[in-house]
């Protein structure tokens, strides 16, 4: 009898789960931010519960904040300074976090490296002649993470010239803030996604995990799918030289600058897809690994506890794919 109730209890919920899950709804919003950056903000729910408003009114906040095209934002005015500035938490927690993975990858995520991103025309001012060898040797200088210090709320440069630049994770940490704000407002099914970095919590609207697209490097504009994958409370960033790229004397520059030679990183690696718990994590180290070999870039990915990767990479010339083996169950790689 009593097995009996229990497998009656069981079912009465199955079907209550699926009572509930069958009226609700999947909301979407979607803007720009950060210039001409697509967002796209889904939840589930059985109400809708966000306006347009709200969104765009914390990335305004963030842009703010953190954009160095904005004159007066608190990042600017901490460029611009050569004292010790007060600055937000917000700030302060990407300073943190960043310190951390600049010392994992030896340096190779370094967000002080902006005079050299800068001088090579991927900051808000394009160039239109490569800098010197003696330039960008005399930048280096006021390059790395021991040119700053922060305490007790105060970022300290130990030279004017020294410029934090956070673009190369700013998409992942605003997908981060985003999250959060859902989760707060009790929405636990949620898909946020800012010009290619996104992060899912529970399921979608067929109650399956949300499905995330990987593209494949090219340089001809066109968007094909490498791989699609399937994950439950992840966020993923991907990076690649394909996608911030410009010619200068008939010679292509990549995006991703070395922060120790100040030059652009030449690397075996094409694309780097990282998985982590949150997306300000996988978007730093996607960046990171850009500007390391293959080898390099496999080294830390298998040595972290949080930390999944799909790496499309050269090899004596030949395309090559690498996955993390937690990742191959739930990953369709296209052929």
């Amino acid at each position: 009898m009593r097995r009996i109730l229990i497998s009656l209890i069981f079912v009465f919920s199955i079907l209550f789960f699926f009572l509930i899950r069958k009226n609700t709804k999947e909301y979407e919003v979607t803007g720009k931010t950060m210039g001409s950056i697509q967002y796209t903000v889904k939840y589930i729910s059985d109400e809708k519960k966000i306006l347009k408003q709200e969104i765009d009114s914390i990335l305004i906040q963030f842009n703010r904040i953190f954009s160095t095209y904005i004159p007066d934002s608190e990042i600017s005015i901490v460029n611009k300074s050569d004292s010790r500035v007060r600055v937000s938490d917000e700030f302060g927690k990407l300073i943190v976090e960043s310190k951390l993975i600049y010392e994992i990858t030896d340096g190779m995520f370094d967000p002080t490296v902006g005079p050299l991103v800068n001088k090579w025309g991927f900051g808000p001012d394009k160039i239109d002649k490569v800098p010197s060898e003696a330039e960008i040797k005399q930048l280096v200088e006021f390059v790395g993470f021991d040119k700053i210090t922060y305490e007790d709320g105060y970022i300290h440069k130990k030279f004017k010239e020294s410029y934090i630049d956070f673009s190369s994770v700013a998409k992942g940490y605003a997908v981060d803030v985003l999250h959060n704000y859902l989760k707060g407002k009790q929405i636990n099914d949620t898909y946020v996604e800012i010009g290619g970095e996104v992060r899912v919590s529970g399921k979608n609207k067929n109650n399956d995990y949300w499905v995330l697209g990987i593209r494949e490097p090219n340089f001809d504009g066109k968007i094909n799918l490498s791989a699609t994958v399937s994950l439950e409370n992840k966020a993923l960033a991907t990076s690649g030289n394909y996608i911030n790229n410009y010619y200068v004397d008939d010679s292509l520059f990549f995006h991703t600058i070395n922060p120790k030679t100040g030059f652009p990183a030449y690397s075996n690696m094409l694309s780097a897809s990282v998985f982590s718990t949150d997306c300000l994590s996988a978007d730093a180290y996607a960046t990171a690994f850009m500007a390391m070999n293959f080898n390099e870039s496999k080294s830390i990915l298998d040595s972290s506890n949080d930390l999944l990767g799909y790496f499309i990479y050269k090899e004596s010339g030949v395309i090559k794919t690498y996955v993390s083996n937690e990742l191959k169950p739930y990953i369709k790689i296209d052929k």
